[in-house]
């Protein structure tokens, strides 16, 4: 176990971002230790990956703990793969088509590691993760102890999971292999990709899904490592069609998909799309300019500029439509 004091903090928002403790497991053996530090300094804990989904203070006053487990491993037994926390999440998607896997190629160049893709309950072109996995290894740092959960006690749910709000610090996922033997492909940008570039659906491989996922991506989302961002900011809320705030803008020119008769999942982009002209510009955030669910910083942006920024779009957008977004990276205090 490695302990640093004021070290700074890599997120790709690119704030900047200082610890006052700063640690690394590299060993299960570690986890011991770690529960007697935390608990000799009684001071709140953020675990962390690589940083891709969290919007950071200036200073955490508390203890960073980033795990580094990068084990892959197949279990022949239950037709699983393990994947430990700190293996980067694309580079995983990639070993599972290497090994003839099918279910992870939707899910391809999302950025982050294994271990924060349960959290938010990563999804994309069809696919949540929440459909892989078998279960989650962890470890309660709080009351010292190892934990595995199965997909039932995960709580999944649109970007949501039992993860967000308890002690445990994830070190091992299981993913089943065999859930899945065709292709989705039923997505509306994946049929059009596929029209456009005269694609046939009966001759594709998995392989060739991931390249379309990638491509498809990169035209509407920055490369964090280019542009800083942390991915979709805001959720697609599910709320009553009648709630709807229509009278500026007509319900033909919203996005939405119909969930029961009366309840529909609203597409924000489209709905900050209609009214981003009005809203004010901002020092060291903005909308990019592909994707208006994504807020880009200039490098010199803090925690503030970021939400002061959000909290506008969110006003404007319940004023206009009376709907309520929801930030979807976690928003990280003391």
């Amino acid at each position: 176990m490695n302990i640093y004091k004021n070290k700074l903090i890599n997120n790709s928002l690119r704030l900047n971002s200082i610890a006052n403790y700063f640690i690394e497991l590299t060993d299960k053996n570690d986890f011991i230790e770690l529960h007697k530090f935390i608990k000799i300094k009684n001071l709140p804990v953020l675990v962390i990956g690589e940083g891709t989904n969290v919007v950071l203070p200036d200073i955490f006053e508390g203890i960073v703990v980033k795990p580094n487990f990068n084990e892959i491993n197949f279990n022949e037994y239950n037709n699983t793969i393990s994947a430990g926390s700190s293996v980067n999440w694309h580079e995983f998607v990639i070993h599972t088509i290497n090994n003839n896997i099918v279910g992870f190629e939707n899910l391809s160049s999302i950025p982050g590691s294994v271990g924060a893709s349960p959290i938010q309950n990563i999804g994309a072109y069809g696919q949540e993760v929440s459909n892989l996995i078998e279960s989650v290894d962890c470890y309660d740092y709080i009351n010292n102890e190892f934990i595995s959960l199965n997909n039932n006690d995960c709580n999944f749910s649109y970007r949501d999971s039992i993860f967000k709000k308890n002690n445990l610090l994830i070190y091992k996922l299981n993913f089943y292999t065999d859930s899945h033997k065709e292709h989705n492909l039923e997505y509306d940008s994946i049929k059009k990709y596929m029209t456009n570039n005269s694609i046939d659906p009966k001759n594709i491989t998995t392989r060739d899904v991931s390249r379309m996922i990638t491509d498809i991506r990169s035209i509407t989302l920055p490369d964090p490592i280019e542009i800083p961002n942390a991915g979709s900011f805001f959720k697609n809320n599910v709320i009553n069609k009648s709630d709807i705030k229509l009278d500026r803008f007509s319900i033909d020119e919203l996005v939405l998909w119909e969930i029961d008769s009366e309840k529909v999942k609203v597409g924000t982009a489209r709905l900050i799309e209609l009214i981003k002209n009005e809203l004010t510009k901002f020092d060291n955030v903005e909308i990019y300019e592909n994707h208006s669910l994504v807020l880009i910083t200039n490098k010199n942006a803090n925690q503030k500029n970021v939400i002061d920024f959000a909290e506008h779009i969110k006003e404007r957008i319940y004023d206009t439509f009376h709907i309520t977004l929801e930030i979807e990276p976690a928003v990280i205090s003391n």
